[in-house]
C-alpha cells in the first residue's frame, strides 16, 4: 500500500454552484461520491454537521417517549434494565465485592429507581444527548487523524466533521424507520438487522455476529467512507471504505469484549 493516494486535482470554488442543505440531504442519500466530491472544493459549513447531528439526537430523544407510550414496549425496557442490573450485581457477588444479600436488596431499590418516571424518560434523554456528542467528535477526530496522517490526505478538520456529519441524515432516516417498525411489532429495535428482529441476545456471539449484518449501519459506514475519500481528495475511494468499515467493527467487538465483562456495556451494542 502507498503511503499517499493519488490527490485529485484541484478546482476553484467559483466554478462550483453552491449547493443548498437540502441538496445535500438528497445528495448524501443518492449520490454521495458527486456531492462530496464539489463539496471538497467549497467554504464548510457548521449547519452541514451540526444540523444532522442536532436532528438525529432530537429523534432519538422522542423515539424513547414514543416507545414509553406503549405499555408492552415500556415493560420490555424495564425488564430489559433490571436484566442488566441483576447480572452485574450477579458478578460482584462472584467476585466477592458483595454478598447475596446486598446484591438483592440493592437490586430492589435499583427496581425502584428503574420504574421511576425521571429515569424512564430524563436519564435516557441526557444521556443519549452525551453519549451521540461524545460518539460524533471521537469518531470524527479518530477518521481524521487515519484520513491526514495514515492516508496522507488534504483536508481540514472541518472537512472531517462535514464528512462524518451529513451521512447522519442515513442514520435518522434509520432512527425514524425503526420506531415505526417496532411499533407495528410490539418491540424495541436497535437495528434492522436479524438478531434485532428475531430478538437474539447481543451479548451473545451468534447474536452479536448477526447484529453486524445491519443494512443501515452498513450503508452509513460506505458513505462516511466515500465522504472522507472525496473530502481528503483521494481517488483511493475502496481503501476508505474498508477502513471506515474496519474502524466500526473494530470498535464493536471491543464493546462486545467489554460487555463479557461488565453487562453495563451491553446496552452499548448497536
Amino acid at each position: 500500500m502507498e503511503d499517499q493516494d493519488t490527490v485529485q486535482p484541484e478546482q476553484p470554488a467559483n466554478e462550483i454552484e453552491e449547493l443548498s442543505h437540502t441538496d445535500k440531504i438528497v445528495g448524501v442519500i443518492s449520490e454521495p461520491s458527486n456531492l462530496f466530491s464539489k463539496l471538497a472544493f467549497l467554504n464548510t459549513k457548521a449547519t452541514d454537521w451540526l444540523l444532522p447531528l442536532l436532528l438525529l439526537i432530537i429523534v432519538a430523544i422522542a423515539s424513547t417517549f414514543i416507545y414509553m407510550s406503549n405499555p408492552e414496549i415500556k415493560m420490555e425496557m424495564q425488564q430489559q434494565q433490571e436484566k442488566a442490573m441483576r447480572e452485574q450485581f450477579d458478578k460482584m457477588v462472584e467476585s466477592g465485592q458483595m454478598s447475596r444479600e446486598q446484591a438483592d436488596e440493592q437490586l430492589e431499590k435499583s427496581s425502584e429507581f428503574v420504574s421511576n418516571p425521571m429515569f424512564m424518560y430524563l436519564i435516557p434523554s441526557i444521556s443519549v444527548f452525551v453519549i451521540m456528542l461524545l460518539w460524533f467528535f471521537v469518531f470524527t477526530t479518530l477518521a481524521f487523524l487515519i484520513a491526514k496522517f495514515a492516508f496522507k490526505g488534504d483536508g481540514s478538520y472541518s472537512q472531517a466533521m462535514t464528512a462524518m456529519g451529513l451521512p447522519l441524515y442515513i442514520s435518522v432516516f434509520q432512527s425514524i424507520l425503526l420506531v415505526i417498525v417496532g411499533i407495528l411489532m410490539g418491540k424495541m429495535l436497535t437495528g434492522l438487522n436479524p438478531a434485532s428482529l428475531m430478538g437474539m441476545d447481543l451479548k451473545t456471539l451468534p447474536g452479536f455476529l448477526l447484529s453486524r449484518l445491519d443494512v443501515f449501519s452498513i450503508w452509513f459506514y460506505i458513505v462516511v467512507g466515500i465522504a472522507f475519500a472525496k473530502m481528503f481528495k483521494s481517488d483511493n475511494v475502496k481503501k476508505y471504505i474498508f477502513t471506515s468499515i474496519g474502524v466500526w467493527l473494530v470498535f464493536m467487538f471491543i464493546i462486545f469484549g467489554l460487555a463479557q465483562v461488565s453487562p453495563v456495556f451491553g446496552n452499548m451494542i448497536r
